[in-house]
């Protein structure tokens, strides 16, 4: 984030050809969190871990759809 923030403000790149990565990097840094967090071996029964995985499985199609969506309504 530094880096593309830095970019920006040097003229490096635009805004416009950078922005797909300043909105992936929030998203994708509580998606990161989402998974170390559940990474620690804990005992969890059977139910709770599929819950856990189909979370994490949920959040990461809506952050596929979410950029998709982007970039498909970035291009009108």
């Amino acid at each position: 984030m530094i880096i593309l923030i830095l970019m920006t403000a040097t003229g490096t790149a635009s805004y416009e050809n950078a922005r797909y990565f300043f909105w992936m990097v929030p998203v994708s840094t509580a998606l990161l969190y989402l998974l170390y967090m559940n990474s620690k071996s804990s005992k969890m029964s059977k139910g709770e871990e599929v819950k856990s995985v189909l979370a994490l499985v949920f959040t990461f199609v809506c952050l596929i759809m979410a950029f998709i969506a982007s970039i498909l309504l970035g291009h009108k």
